[in-house]
């Protein structure tokens, strides 16, 4: 075997065989029970933002839907951040709010429509909660303790939370650079 071989051979296996070890090591550790018991006791400071462009049909629901949850109401706030809606999305959250004056909502009015990021930052700098969940007003939380498992992980290092068609899929830590 000349030289030029010899070294493709070795650039093909390191290229090539770094990434199968990681996947076989991968998957080995992935099946490993993950030994994670989450305390039901606890209860951080929460904030659930609801953004919404004309959602006059959902929002009621919506907000009846957090309200539903067996999270202690003096730990969850919802601001519900409306952009320039033209269907009275932020006349019903009021009335809905007013109605229920045990719960801590917010309605925050932009004066035109600056997209759901621009919300979300708006909703960002009022939040007093320790974790902070974002909430579509057309999405429903089937379970009554769906927020108190969400955040049941919180305190033991697992900051995300995830949800495909309202059923919990995964608990994960994150870190950014």
């Amino acid at each position: 075997m000349d030289l030029l071989t010899a070294l493709g051979a070795a650039l093909a296996a390191a290229h090539f065989g770094t990434p199968l070890a990681y996947y076989a090591a991968a998957r080995r550790w992935l099946k490993m029970p993950w030994r994670i018991k989450l305390d039901p006791s606890y209860a951080p400071a929460v904030t659930v933002a609801i953004p919404t462009y004309n959602e006059a049909r959902h929002i009621e629901e919506k907000l009846e839907d957090v309200y539903r949850q067996d999270y202690p109401r003096d730990r969850l706030e919802i601001i519900v951040v409306d952009s320039a809606s033209t269907d009275g999305t932020a006349e019903k959250a009021r009335r809905w709010a007013a109605a229920h004056p045990d719960a801590d909502v917010k309605v925050v009015e932009e004066p035109q429509r600056r997209g759901k990021n621009a919300a979300l930052n708006a909703t960002l700098a009022m939040a007093r909660g320790e974790v902070f969940i974002i909430t579509d007003a057309d999405c429903r939380w089937p379970q009554r303790d769906a927020l108190r498992r969400a955040v049941g992980g919180y305190g033991m290092g697992l900051h995300s939370f995830s949800a495909v068609n309202n059923y919990p899929v995964s608990h994960q830590s994150h870190k950014r650079d």
